[in-house]
């Protein structure tokens, strides 16, 4: 980079943390993990063990879409009338997943920072915690050590991510499996020695593509953020041939919905979907939620190992239990 290159990268850096100052306490607070800007200018911010807080700051119109041309000249991207959906990340030292709009689509501008986790809870702490069982906690970790493929569920902030690393800490400190991680922004973290992330450019690299690459890797165990379309396919191919003991997460309401919402996304490429396919392929169905009556703001609605297909189609789920006394 010459001296006019860095001179104009230093001012554009400026200009943004300018731009982000009046949410520079959330930014830098660890237990904050997402903030929100609604059309009326409050900014609501999500924390850990305490759930979604109206918060004192407003921003205004003017300085909301100064931000967000600014956060969109980051990602090369222009936010016009004609263009006015923003999805990508904010650049170090931030790396929040931002999901954004502007006018006409919205009546002001508005944007959800998603936070990259700032402290991985292992299973124990859930259960310190009082989210998870002492029996759930031993099951769980012998999913991990028998190879289960492992789906969790839950809607939009329910907590999927943060418990998928804290399975993924589990993974890391039990197993020395090559660990390869599909995301399209950077929210799984591993501390496994041997392990890769790939990052798909939706214009580039297709969650598809990601995950028919992958076995070229030579992993031990797929991960995948999120299963959001027909590349569930391919990762239910991939679990099913050779690489046992993977993870992803899924939106749905519940454990049995979880596997109905597989179903939809598969249909997408075949139909029906191979329901036996499945069943065979997916171990262990955990779902999560928000709970405002818990003091972490979060409970486990359930633990369920598939077990099988009954003949009219629907799923055959029991309560997950230790294999071994």
């Amino acid at each position: 980079m010459n001296h006019s290159t860095a001179e104009t990268q230093a001012r554009r850096n400026a200009a943004l943390q300018s731009a982000l100052a009046p949410l520079s306490g959330f930014l830098n607070d660890v237990r904050v993990v997402e903030i929100m800007l609604n059309a009326d200018g409050v900014v609501w911010i999500d924390v850990i063990g305490e759930g979604m807080l109206r918060t004192d700051v407003r921003v205004s119109t003017v300085d909301a879409e100064r931000m967000l041309r600014l956060i969109a000249s980051e990602m090369s991207f222009e936010l016009t009338a004609s263009s006015p959906a923003l999805s990508g990340k904010l650049p170090p030292p931030w790396s929040a997943r931002v999901q954004a709009a502007i006018p006409p689509i919205v009546d002001a501008p508005t944007f959800a920072l998603r936070k990259p986790a700032g402290v991985i809870f292992s299973l124990e702490d859930y259960c310190a915690s009082g989210i998870l069982s002492e029996d759930h906690h031993a099951a769980l970790l012998e999913a991990i050590e028998v190879r289960d493929n492992i789906l969790i569920g839950g809607g939009t902030g329910s907590g999927k991510t943060t418990f998928a690393n804290a399975l993924l800490k589990a993974v890391a400190e039990k197993t020395d499996d090559r660990v390869l991680i599909i995301e399209d922004t950077p929210e799984l973290q591993c501390a496994a020695p041997n392990k890769l992330q790939i990052l798909v450019q939706p214009k580039v690299h297709t969650w598809r593509d990601a995950v028919q690459s992958a076995m070229r890797y030579r992993p031990d165990r797929i991960i995948v953020g999120e299963v959001r379309d027909g590349s569930a396919l391919e990762l239910l191919k991939a679990w099913n041939t050779g690489h046992p003991g993977g993870l992803a997460t899924i939106h749905a309401n519940d454990t049995a919905a979880m596997l109905d919402r597989l179903c939809q996304l598969v249909e997408e490429v075949v139909f029906p979907a191979p329901r036996l396919l499945i069943a065979q392929t997916v171990g262990v169905c955990v779902h999560i939620r928000r709970d405002k009556s818990r003091p972490t703001g979060r409970a486990i609605s359930a633990i369920d190992r598939v077990v099988g297909v009954r003949p009219d189609g629907t799923w055959c789920l029991e309560p997950i239990e230790r294999r071994r006394s």
